[in-house]
């Protein structure tokens, strides 16, 4: 891995570890989520991986879900297009899932010192392909120190976690694109 800068914290997901960027990526992409009103200022305030992400998932969208040459941008949606989180978030496929990135990047010796390794397992549910590290919150000082001495560097922000991993909002407060349809159909 790259990022030495490490943001760590406890979340609804347990005790993570996240590379800086990262969590800033995802947290910025659930306040715009929240926040943009067009498609074109979404496009704007996301990373190009989670706005494809969410693109695919729009009842707007009229493209493959995965174009042959991996190229969505033919498939974008106008920008001045209403935007809604309601279009698009699905409680049963997340953009990210940082708990299993977290076994992807983390020093070995690390996950075997201090993580057990499980996959999600459920039936008739969408499930993320791929192994969650589960680390103990009570060690979460001793997994500092042992990632500090392998150059990490460290700082703890359960509210930057919080904010990418968890997307508490009401729908009724949002328009669905149906009565966005209804009202263009009205004026």
């Amino acid at each position: 891995m790259g990022e030495k800068l490490t943001i760590y914290g406890i979340t609804g997901l347990g005790l993570l570890f996240v590379p800086e960027s990262r969590a800033h990526e995802l947290a910025n992409s659930n306040k715009a989520l929240l926040t943009a009103k067009t498609w074109g200022e979404f496009k704007s305030l996301v990373s190009k991986e989670l706005y494809e992400f969410y693109l695919t998932n729009s009842s707007y969208y009229e493209g493959p879900y995965e174009p042959e040459d991996g190229d969505c941008t033919p498939y974008d949606i106008p920008p001045e297009t209403p935007f809604t989180p309601n279009d698009v978030v699905m409680y049963d496929e997340l953009p990210a899932n940082p708990e299993i990135e977290m076994s992807e990047w983390m020093p070995e010796e690390i996950q075997e010192k201090f993580g057990r390794k499980m996959r999600y397992d459920a039936m008739d549910m969408n499930v993320p392909d791929g192994e969650i590290l589960v680390l103990d919150e009570e060690q979460m000082d001793e997994i500092v120190a042992e990632l500090e001495k392998l150059g990490y560097e460290c700082r703890r922000d359960d509210d930057l976690l919080m904010a990418g991993t968890t997307l508490d909002f009401d729908p009724d407060d949002y328009p669905w694109v149906e009565e966005e349809d209804e009202e263009e159909e009205e004026e």
